[in-house]
């Protein structure tokens, strides 16, 4: 590893060194990928975001046309391309030209009148209704039968064969994820909007009152409910659960577990086996089913629980003073919009799980299989290093030993889980302008442009507008209310989760679904990245935990070990 180390001193890289991807403007989403991704799954983005955005955007009638992405040294950058414009456009032309363009374009004014159609059919219901019926269970139909492959029995030729099949329902796992965008997005985004010019309420406090409706959100589900109702009805499997004995001997003891518990269990292990444990890659970082320990601390968690949910309790509590704060001749509609927007809530992570990031685990599981025969060949130093080759890469290996040396492909590694999104511009060309007006816009597509400038702000916003260290505090967006103290733990990843003990403030970039292991047990959460609708705001609001994201520098700024305040309705942390 030293000479990794020494590589990556030597390697290190100024931001005059980095070329822009394109023209236009491009910008860094280090709220879903702070880490570079791996090399087999670099390439595989740009396909499926450019369809499933263009699709969305069309079919919602956004005067968008898609977002493009590239990935420089393994980092992710978006560009939203406006509908009929070069990349270069980033500011709108003033509104005589404006209004030109769209009395002149057919394809505005297409979009104009389907802004109407969304409205009047409320289309997201049918999108929720094919995603629940058609999408979802195809994808994971898909998913089982990759995952059912017996990888060893299979040639090298075969192998090729199956991971290429993997690679592909990748890039078809990313359109499906962005296709669903719509319906994932605009509700939530219109009842904010519109709550907030009724109420005055904070961001944070409106989508807490839609807490407790996405179980997928907290890494567990109905699966883990139902596993742990099972378990908590049979003493023998509760007492295996809680045993002090190695997590992967209870893990294999409830997988042969009969009746009610075997039954429970092989249903939640086939939804949490294809959960990354950290991150967005599915493919370069582990995933649950490796990490047995993980699995069993999640069941602890949820027998542990308490009866009466506290997310539960609290998006009730928020929900009744919102619409107290409500003027009585616009709480019908609120009752309306709050309603559409608790029924899709769950599509933001949905769409993840069971768009991509389970065939994005199936794929890892077929490279790892090509790296235990690379070095068996002595051609790889680890199995899991087969994530960074690109397939090509792969295939020649696999196929005549020909291919970039152990050692490149080791510092490819070492980088990978060792550099910072700070090592990267956070901007390629003209900074972009404030929003289109939406008076600008007919009453419809104004809706619409409203609610979904404020998802997508939500979700690729991710550093708060208050973002700063001064006299001892750290400033963000607040995203869990309430005031509370404790010892500040500055974690890197999942891999130091080990070092938090109850009463602690978890400091870190971001999180992952690793990281629902102890929110349980914090005081607060605070993080570098991450909007009103990232994870560790989502799952913030499904613990009822203070927290404040989008902080920039919190990791920097706060000691490790330190005490701290978290106000999570400021969006403060005090260094006390």
């Amino acid at each position: 590893m030293s000479e990794l180390v020494e590589e990556r001193v030597v390697t290190a890289i100024s931001h005059d060194q980095i070329a822009a991807p394109g023209s236009g403007t491009w910008v860094l989403d280090a709220s879903h990928c702070p880490r570079p991704v791996c090399r087999f799954a670099a390439p595989l983005f740009r396909s499926g975001f450019q369809r499933g955005f263009g699709e969305t955007f069309a079919r919602y009638g956004v005067l968008l046309d898609h977002m493009d992405v590239a990935v420089i040294r393994g980092f992710i950058y978006n560009q939203l391309r406006v509908l009929g414009a070069p990349p270069e456009a980033v500011n709108h032309p003033p509104k005589e030209i404006f209004d030109q363009i769209l009395a002149g374009s057919p394809p505005h004014q297409e979009r104009l009148a389907t802004a109407d159609l969304v409205w009047a059919t409320r289309r997201w219901r049918e999108d929720l209704e094919r995603w629940d019926t058609l999408e979802k269970p195809a994808r994971a139909a898909r998913r089982d039968a990759l995952d059912a492959v017996d990888l060893a029995s299979l040639s090298d030729e075969e192998l090729l064969e199956h991971l290429a099949i993997c690679r592909d329902e990748v890039i078809e796992g990313w359109y499906v994820h962005h296709r669903y965008n719509g319906a994932a997005l605009l509700p939530v985004g219109d009842y904010v909007v519109h709550a907030l010019g009724w109420t005055g309420c904070s961001p944070s406090d409106l989508l807490m009152a839609l807490a407790g409706t996405s179980p997928v959100s907290s890494g567990g589900g109905p699966e883990l409910a139902a596993l742990a109702a099972a378990v908590r009805t049979d003493p023998g499997a509760q007492a295996l659960a809680t045993a002090e004995r190695d997590p992967a001997e209870i893990i294999d003891a409830l997988a042969g577990w009969g009746g009610a518990v075997g039954a429970a269990f092989a249903a939640y292990e086939r939804v949490v086996r294809f959960l990354a444990i950290e991150g967005e890659d599915s493919i370069g970082m582990p995933c649950t089913i490796e990490e047995p320990e993980l699995m069993v601390s999640r069941l602890r968690a949820a027998l542990a629980a308490p009866a009466v949910d506290p997310a539960q309790t609290a998006a009730q509590a928020a929900c009744a003073a919102i619409r107290e704060a409500v003027p009585p001749e616009h709480r019908a509609e609120f009752d309306d919009l709050l309603t559409e927007a608790r029924l899709l809530y769950r599509m933001r992570d949905e769409r993840a799980v069971h768009g991509d990031r389970a065939v994005g685990a199936v794929t890892r599981r077929a490279l790892l299989e090509v790296g235990r025969r690379l070095v068996q060949r002595q051609l790889l130093d680890a199995p899991d290093h087969a994530v960074d080759l690109d397939y090509d890469e792969a295939a020649a290996l696999l196929r005549d030993g020909v291919g970039p040396d152990p050692a490149e492909v080791a510092r490819r590694v070492f980088w990978r889980l060792s550099a910072d999104y700070r090592e990267l511009p956070p901007i390629f060309g003209e900074v972009p302008g404030p929003p289109l007006p939406a008076e600008w816009l007919p009453p419809a597509a104004a809706r619409i442009h409203v609610a979904f400038g404020f998802a997508i702000d939500a979700v690729l916003g991710d550093v708060g507008p208050t973002a700063a260290v001064e006299d001892g505090v750290v400033r963000g967006m607040p995203v869990g209310g309430g005031v509370r103290e404790g010892i500040a733990k500055v974690l890197r990843g999942a891999d130091d989760l080990d070092r938090i003990e109850p009463g602690d403030v978890l400091v870190t970039t971001s999180t992952g679904p690793a990281f629902n292991l102890v929110l349980p047990m914090l005081a607060g959460l605070v993080t570098d990245r991450g909007g009103l609708l990232s994870h560790a705001a989502i799952v913030a609001r499904e613990f009822a935990l203070p927290a404040v994201v989008g902080c920039a520098i919190a990791t920097l700024s706060i000691p490790d070990g330190a005490r701290v305040r978290i106000d999570g309705d400021a969006g403060t942390v005090t260094l006390l």
